[in-house]
């Protein structure tokens, strides 16, 4: 694993990252999974979808997120294709679309940390994102809700594991690895979305974590971290 690191923000006026418990979910995740984040830096690197899956394993990669602003939730209609009577509008003879609301995110801006054991990837992405460019448009869940983003420190910079007791943590953090001090006038959550998926798509492994729904920092009992910058995060 290398010891380098970078960090990006997104941001974008919406997002939509559909919970996939059944196909016809409509309700989103609070942030993007780690499996989403690996299709959004593969798309911003420009590889091939499917093709990169071992590039984020678990021996390959770590990555962080940090939620920049509070987590507030729309309703919004999507169109459908009616697809009980055919998969062509031709083939449709009543009403061919039918309405969906979906719960939609607004006014996003998250921070992705990301750490890949390639370091050709991980320079070919950091000029990219210095030179705010990518090979594919970055969006937030759907097509329809692109995103911007920004390189945040100006340097790769070297991982600084630490481990501590009452420690401020500003990322997200995995469930069965960190114990909280519950502190008063914060809002947790608690949310499972995939974590890693195979060259076929199948998620063989979920994760779940805590997260402060307001995008404030979560106070953990004892354990590891990385000091980034004055930022103190944790990696999955």
């Amino acid at each position: 694993m290398t010891e380098k690191l970078l960090a990006f923000d997104i941001w974008g006026d919406y997002a939509y990252f559909r919970r996939g418990y059944t196909s016809t979910s409509t309700i989103s995740y609070p942030f993007p999974s780690r499996t989403t984040i690996a299709g959004l830096v593969s798309g911003i690197l420009g590889l091939e979808k499917d093709s990169y899956h071992d590039l984020f394993n678990e021996n390959n990669s770590k990555i962080g997120l940090r939620i920049l602003n509070p987590i507030k939730k729309i309703n919004i209609n999507l169109n459908y294709i009616n697809t009980k009577e055919g998969f062509l509008l031709s083939d449709i003879k009543s009403n061919p679309r039918v309405q969906v609301q979906a719960e939609f995110l607004k006014d996003v801006k998250y921070r992705i940390y990301v750490s890949l054991s390639d370091n050709q990837y991980m320079d070919e992405l950091f000029s990219l994102l210095n030179e705010h460019k990518s090979v594919y448009t970055p969006c937030l869940g759907i097509s329809e809700c692109i995103a911007n983003f920004n390189l945040v420190y100006d340097d790769l910079l070297k991982l600084n594991k630490q481990n501590g007791t009452n420690v401020d943590i500003n990322s997200i953090l995995l469930k069965n690895k960190y114990d909280l001090l519950i502190e008063p006038k914060k809002k947790y959550g608690v949310v499972k979305s995939p974590g890693f998926m195979d060259s076929d798509r199948v998620v063989y492994k979920f994760l779940e974590h805590y997260y402060e729904e307001n995008g404030n920092s979560i106070k953990i009992k004892q354990g590891e971290y990385y000091k980034v910058g004055d930022e103190n995060i944790a990696l999955y």
